[in-house]
């Protein structure tokens, strides 16, 4: 049953008076099969009423109208796409960052088991929603977005960052080609596996973004991870590893949003 009064779960380093923020969970929607609530995904197999509604809900709750609100074609890329303008489409423009330093615009970014990652420059006022996968992580999609920030006058010592609810290093079985792919960008990234009876490996995603922002010039006490494992906490999240291991074909997705206040 929907909930006009939604619960997100938020980052305590992005509470600021200027900002709206939050990461969703799949609840409080008004998608009436388990497998939805609150999706916010139109590739979906959801009505698109429901995906509509639920997307009034989230921006309800940041006290906007739904055409405030901006999502993109999301393809596991590098790609960032920069809005200075409410009335520009982006639905269909593909990227996995979207930025803005203008009040009002909502940046959404949909996930069932990738991270979803929000920035803020508290100084520049200037927001991010990073969808970072496994490829978008090789791809340095995060490098990526700071470094676009940094082009429109913010300084590292500035930007807070938090990672979202994703699937979590007890859950991220992968194989060894896909371990290869990681060591041979970078030896290092060893650290970010554990092999297991050799059988393959888990992966850490959270660890490697947080990561990827230190060596980027980002405060540690600027990083906040949620700890949230999309692919354990089943009543509180969709997750598309989950349901393709269970034989369910479709999966609804989680929003994630940001946005600046008009001051």
């Amino acid at each position: 049953m929907h909930n006009n009064k939604l619960k997100p779960i938020l980052s305590n380093n992005l509470k600021f008076k200027n900002i709206t923020h939050g990461f969703f969970t799949k609840n409080g929607g008004y998608s009436d099969n388990n497998n939805y609530s609150l999706n916010c995904s139109f590739n979906s197999h959801d009505y698109k009423e429901n995906v509509y509604n639920n997307r009034k809900l989230i921006c309800n709750y940041h006290k906007l109208s739904i055409k405030n609100l901006k999502t993109v074609k999301q393809v596991h890329s590098s790609k960032i796409l920069f809005i200075n303008n409410l009335n520009v489409q982006t639905s269909e423009i593909e990227a996995d960052s979207i930025i803005t330093n203008k009040p009002n615009i909502v940046l959404g970014i949909l996930t069932a088991d990738c991270a979803p990652v929000l920035l803020f420059d508290p100084v520049q006022n200037i927001i991010a929603a990073v969808h970072i996968g496994w490829q978008g992580a090789l791809k340095n999609i995060l490098t990526n977005t700071i470094n676009s920030f940094i082009k429109i006058q913010s300084k590292t010592a500035n930007i807070k960052l938090s990672i979202g609810p994703c699937i979590g290093p007890k859950s991220y079985d992968v194989k060894e080609d896909f371990y290869n792919k990681f060591i041979s960008k970078n030896i290092n990234n060893k650290k970010y596996f554990i092999n297991f009876y050799n059988k393959g490996y888990k992966f850490n995603l959270p660890d490697y973004i947080k990561d990827e922002a230190l060596v980027n010039g980002i405060n540690l006490k600027n990083i906040s991870n949620s700890r949230r494992d999309t692919y354990l906490e089943e009543n509180m999240f969709f997750s598309f590893r989950r349901n393709f291991q269970q034989g369910v074909g479709d999966c609804g997705r989680m929003i994630s949003t940001i946005s600046i206040n008009e001051i």
